[in-house]
C-alpha cells in the first residue's frame, strides 16, 4: 500500500512509478491525494473520492469548538450562532479557513460586536493573495500580535513539509530575538506559550510525539507556509 501525499505533477506516475509498480504484488493499492482532479484523472485512478465542503451546520459545529476554551463557552456560543454562521458562510466550507478563524475569534472572547467586527474585516479579501490561499488566512496571520507574526515568518523560512520539533523552534525564536523577557517566567517557557497560541490558531499543524513524550512534532499546512512566503 502506498500512498503519495499532495501530488501536483501527474509527471511523477510516467516517470517513476509506472514500471515498478506493475510488478506489484496482487491487491497492491496506491492512494493518491491531491487538490486538482485532473492529475487524478491523468494518472488513471480506479476509484475518484471527491471531499465535500463542510455543509453550515457541520462548519458552525466546528467554529464553536475552535472559538471557545470548555464546553460551557461552546453552550454560551449558540447566543452568537446568527454571527457565527455568516463567518461559516465566507469560509466557504474549508475546514482549515473555519479553524483558523476560531483561532481569532477565541482571542476575541463571546461578544458579538468582537465577532461582528471579524465579519466586517477587510482582510478576507484575497487581493495579493497567493493562488488558493483563502482570505481566511490572511485574517488570521492580520489578527496576530507582533511577536507571533515573527514567529510564524521564521517558519516558512523552511521548506514545504517540514517537520518541525518544539523544543527546536523555540531555541531558534528565542536565538533570533524573537521571544520577549516576562519576569521571572523563562524564554523557554514564554517561546513555548508562543507555540500553543501558533498551535491553537491553526496556523501550525500539530504531528505526533516522541516516544519519550520530549519532542512535539508539527508543520505548516502548504497554504499556510504559501500565505507566510
Amino acid at each position: 500500500f502506498l500512498v503519495l501525499d499532495d501530488v501536483w505533477d501527474a509527471q511523477i506516475w510516467d516517470d517513476l512509478l509506472r514500471n515498478p509498480l506493475q510488478g506489484g504484488a496482487a491487491g497492491s493499492r496506491v492512494l493518491v491525494t491531491t487538490r486538482n482532479a485532473g492529475i487524478a484523472r491523468q494518472m488513471k485512478a480506479a476509484h475518484v473520492h471527491e471531499m465535500k465542503l463542510l455543509p453550515p451546520e457541520d462548519g458552525w459545529s466546528l467554529l464553536c469548538k475552535k472559538a471557545t476554551m470548555n464546553a460551557e463557552e461552546e453552550r454560551d456560543a449558540q447566543d452568537l450562532k446568527d454571527t457565527g454562521m455568516k463567518i461559516v458562510d465566507k469560509c466557504g466550507g474549508l475546514p482549515l479557513a473555519i479553524k483558523t478563524i476560531g483561532g481569532v475569534l477565541c482571542s476575541r472572547g463571546l461578544n458579538r460586536s468582537a465577532w461582528e467586527e471579524v465579519l466586517r474585516s477587510a482582510a478576507w479579501s484575497r487581493t495579493g493573495l497567493p493562488e488558493g490561499v483563502h482570505g481566511a488566512l490572511n485574517l488570521s496571520y492580520q489578527d496576530l500580535p507582533s511577536h507571533l507574526k515573527q514567529c510564524f515568518l521564521y517558519c516558512a523560512l523552511f521548506k514545504e513539509d517540514y517537520v518541525f520539533d518544539r523544543p527546536e523552534i523555540v531555541r531558534l525564536w528565542i536565538a533570533e530575538g524573537f521571544v520577549e523577557a516576562r519576569g521571572d517566567v523563562s524564554l523557554e517557557e514564554t517561546g513555548e506559550q508562543y507555540y500553543r497560541e501558533l498551535l491553537h490558531r491553526s496556523l501550525l499543524q500539530w504531528q505526533s510525539y516522541s516516544l519519550d513524550d520530549y519532542y512535539e512534532y508539527f508543520k505548516m499546512h502548504d497554504l499556510v507556509h504559501d500565505l507566510a512566503e
